[in-house]
């Protein structure tokens, strides 16, 4: 909740036509809360969005880092492949080179394949001429077949290093299409999250432009109207028979007596008597607070979940505390749970003890020498400190507020307004004021 709270600074003075005033303003505060109620969303719903970014991040880089090492062995592999083929190629051509070359060796031997064999025979000039070329046949076929030899164990080494190598890439293959597959799985889910956190990033800060410019007609919009209501107020302290405020006299002739003053209290602050006067005059709470505040400016706190401790009996006396509805009671390290109406005993030896209720809708009655004292929001402790017992009720500070009782509820509205603002920030200036509460329920601070 954001509460208003009172400020020093220059006020402007414009006039304008309040109701239109009121009623457009009106507008733009809806229109306000709407806006920020959707960018509340907005920016939750973008959080929660990166938060799965961020985790698909994460899990592509984990799909990654399973994926290189797999992709570079199938890289490898191929290379090896590759390798291979070429090699295989080389010694293939190797091969028909040297067989090109034997062929070319036979045509010369065989006078470029004219001769028949009895031709080679008796073509030879003597028996050693022939001897001679038998042997250097027989050498050339011999080491022919060396060679065919030599190409064809390379040949077969180099084809099977190829397909050692190709089942190792077909048998690595089924693993690198699951893991790519998933990867690029992932990766369109971070492009589809991205883009998603993109469009909300846009709407975000679309409504952040727009609340700017509402906050700025606001400002202008309450601004006339509260000059509106400074004007009309002024106007009513200078007419007649204005009853909400008086002044002093003007000074009386030598041998009178002029009286000027105020009534019961400090003087210092709010008057409700007043503040009631200009309520039925029908002035604002702004406005009657800015009178008794001079130069008072406003701004917003959220005090949604701030405690206040307030002191509402203390002395030597054991009290009760009486539960409307489930409650436990915790003294200590040892927790009992109170069944509704089940009363407890606070007394100064038995250190400090807290009752707490368990049900939003329960209240803490509090039982004092005398009697009843009063039924209580929020926990209610037990706080013995120099001899004496303080029973201090701890409770957020808005549901203070609704317990306060300085001015009635059956008085107008805006007087009861003013006084609560008036009080949230008294409340606030005395937090920690002394070391075991805030406050106490007194007119020394405000009657609660």
């Amino acid at each position: 909740m954001a509460a208003l709270l009172l400020f020093i600074s220059a006020v402007p003075a414009q006039a304008d036509d309040p109701s239109t005033l009121a009623d457009r303003l009106a507008q733009v505060q809806q229109e306000q809360a709407r806006q920020q109620q959707q960018l509340s969303a907005l920016m939750g719903q973008q959080s929660q969005v990166r938060q799965t970014l961020t985790a698909l991040e994460a899990q592509l880089a984990l799909s990654n880092a399973d994926l290189a090492p797999i992709a570079a062995r199938a890289q490898a592999i191929q290379a090896q492949i590759d390798t291979a083929q070429l090699e295989l190629s080389h010694a293939r051509l190797a091969y028909q080179q040297h067989l090109r070359a034997f062929q070319a060796d036979i045509r010369k031997l065989y006078a470029l394949g004219g001769m028949r064999w009895m031709e080679f025979v008796f073509s030879a000039r003597s028996f050693d001429d022939l001897l001679n070329r038998t042997i250097y046949l027989q050498q050339i076929s011999v080491s022919e077949l060396q060679l065919a030899r030599r190409l064809r164990v390379e040949r077969d080494t180099l084809e099977a290093q190829r397909r050692v190598l190709a089942q190792a890439q077909a048998d690595l293959a089924p693993l690198l299409e699951t893991l790519q597959a998933r990867a690029n799985a992932i990766a369109g889910q971070v492009a589809t999250v991205a883009s998603y956190d993109s469009q909300l990033d846009s709407l975000r800060r679309q409504t952040l432009i727009r609340l700017a410019g509402l906050n700025g007609l606001s400002r202008r919009l309450q601004g006339a109207l509260d000059a509106y209501e400074t004007e009309a107020a002024q106007a009513a302290l200078r007419g007649k028979g204005a009853s909400y405020a008086a002044t002093c006299p003007p000074a009386a002739p030598p041998g009178s007596v002029r009286f000027c003053g105020h009534g019961w209290g400090h003087g210092v602050g709010l008057g409700q008597w007043g503040a009631k006067g200009m309520a039925l005059a029908g002035l604002g709470y702004r406005f009657i607070d800015q009178h008794f505040y001079t130069g008072a400016s406003w701004a917003g706190l959220d005090t949604a979940h701030t405690p206040i401790h307030v002191a509402v009996l203390w002395g030597t006396s054991t009290y009760r505390v009486v539960p409307s509805g489930p409650a436990q009671l915790i003294a200590g390290s040892q927790v009992r749970n109170l069944a509704p109406g089940q009363a407890v005993s606070l007394s100064p030896s038995g250190g400090v003890q807290k009752v707490i209720p368990t049900s939003a809708g329960t209240r803490l009655e509090v039982d004092g020498p005398s009697g009843r004292y009063h039924a209580y929001r929020g926990t209610v402790v037990a706080q013995p400190s120099g001899g004496l017992l303080y029973i201090i009720n701890v409770l957020p500070i808005e549901d203070y507020l609704r317990g306060l009782g300085e001015v009635p509820s059956s008085w107008p509205l805006e007087a009861i307004k003013a006084q609560i603002v008036a009080a949230r920030c008294y409340a606030l200036t005395h937090m920690g004021s002394t070391a075991l509460y805030d406050v106490d329920d007194t007119t020394q601070f405000q009657v609660y």
